[in-house]
């Protein structure tokens, strides 16, 4: 029997428990619907009420995970992914206005303090995030070995590792602390490897993926483990919470990686370029939410809405700038892309605004500045803005009426 542990989101709901569970445990396959046994033979007589069966019938299945539950080397994570707080959603009537969206997602999501300068704009101003991490950084330095990658020696990275079992105990903790309080945890999978790189992801074929997709939910999982953790407070969620991704330089062959993703239950893909318009469904029934191209500021230049892309053309491709004053122009810039796009589908499309950035301290940190801004001046200056995760805006996408939602799709690239 699994060991049970005590979990302190369950407080918060306990008088729907019963409801909850329901809603996140599959159903069992062991009855047989009445009509499609054979005829049983008579039955012996039935027991005296104080006797009981010699033993318990054995239904050939495990049984389902339960919420208590855990699993992962060391037991450092929850069994079933547990409940978040509700995300409201209500279809659209037809010509009805939408929301304006808007998602702002991360790339590694492994820096300490910037995690937390990101939470409290978001506990300022209930802004949901996508936090894409980097399985790796759930990985020690010295458990480095334990990751491969084709066409490279196990233990390689382009982006490094975890850190310190120290480290990584931090992480989870604020991935625990962003997931209760319904930000999502996606992946931006392991080693970054990139074209021209051997490794690189552009030549994975489909086991490539799914051998990397299953190592990065194996070290969310076994972090206990990992990091010598005996006694872990286990986190709400494991590996299969990740319902979406963003690849490493927006690399791979759709083709190999997208039937992987369907096949570990993913929504949707980040991992595209794209204009910016409603979001559509690919071939293979996953969202696509590209990153669009935006005008950067006032500068009459474009580049689509990732922070070293911005960068690059608002320094005149200087990627180096630490001069406060070059800075504090990088800062504006930024903060006026963004703006102006959002003011734009604001007024016209109403269509999803996607941003992603890292947490790189690119020109004195002016990006993660910037965009802290943003967020808190966007959702006090229009009343109907909404800072979403991907997965609540492929949630919101879904429960659309089909013709409502093709309307909204047929309004074409926004313009400004």
């Amino acid at each position: 029997m699994q060991p049970r542990v005590l979990v302190p989101l369950l407080f918060a709901i306990a008088a729907a428990l019963g409801l909850v569970i329901g809603a996140v445990l599959p159903s069992s396959n062991s009855t047989v619907a009445a009509g499609d046994a054979d005829p049983a033979p008579p039955a012996d007589p039935a027991p005296e009420p104080d006797s009981e069966p010699d033993s318990e019938p054995d239904s050939g299945t495990a049984p389902a995970p339960a919420v208590g539950d855990v699993i992962g080397a060391g037991g450092g994570v929850s069994a079933v992914n547990l409940p978040q707080p509700a995300f409201d959603i209500t279809p659209l009537a037809p010509g009805e206005t939408p929301p304006q969206f808007v998602v702002v997602s991360f790339d590694g999501s492994g820096n300490d303090a910037v995690f937390h300068r990101f939470m409290e704009t978001a506990d300022a101003t209930g802004a949901k995030y996508t936090f894409f991490l980097s399985g790796l950084y759930m990985l020690p330095d010295e458990k480095r070995y334990e990751y491969t990658n084709p066409g490279r020696s196990a233990g390689e990275s382009g982006i490094g590792f975890g850190g310190t079992a120290d480290d990584v105990r931090g992480r989870a903790e604020n991935f625990r602390e962003a997931y209760e309080k319904g930000h999502e945890i996606g992946t931006h999978f392991g080693g970054h490897y990139c074209q021209t790189n051997g490794g690189s992801v552009v030549d994975f074929s489909g086991a490539d993926w799914d051998s990397e997709l299953s190592q990065m939910e194996l070290f969310l999982d076994d972090w206990a483990a990992n990091t010598g953790t005996s006694t872990p407070n286990p986190l709400p969620f494991n590996g299969s919470v990740f319902k979406g991704a963003r690849t490493p330089c927006l690399e791979g062959d759709r083709d190999a990686m997208y039937p992987v993703f369907v096949d570990h239950g993913f929504t949707y893909d980040a991992s595209n370029t794209g204009f910016f318009q409603w979001p559509v469904q690919n071939s293979y029934g996953l969202w696509d939410f590209p990153l669009a191209t935006l005008k950067v500021g006032d500068t009459g230049r474009s580049a689509i809405a990732m922070d070293y892309n911005i960068y690059y053309q608002a320094s005149n491709g200087e990627t180096n700038i630490t001069d406060p004053t070059e800075c504090a122009e990088i800062k504006r810039l930024s903060y006026d892309t963004l703006m102006n796009a959002l003011t734009a589908s604001y007024n016209d499309t109403r269509a999803p605004l996607i941003w992603g950035m890292h947490w790189s301290n690119y020109a004195c940190g002016a990006f993660i500045e910037a965009t802290n801004e943003f967020v808190t001046n966007a959702t006090a200056q229009f009343p109907d803005v909404r800072f979403v995760s991907f997965a609540q805006l492929a949630e919101w996408m879904d429960a659309q009426d089909p013709a409502v939602l093709a309307a909204l799709q047929a309004r074409g690239t926004q313009l400004y």
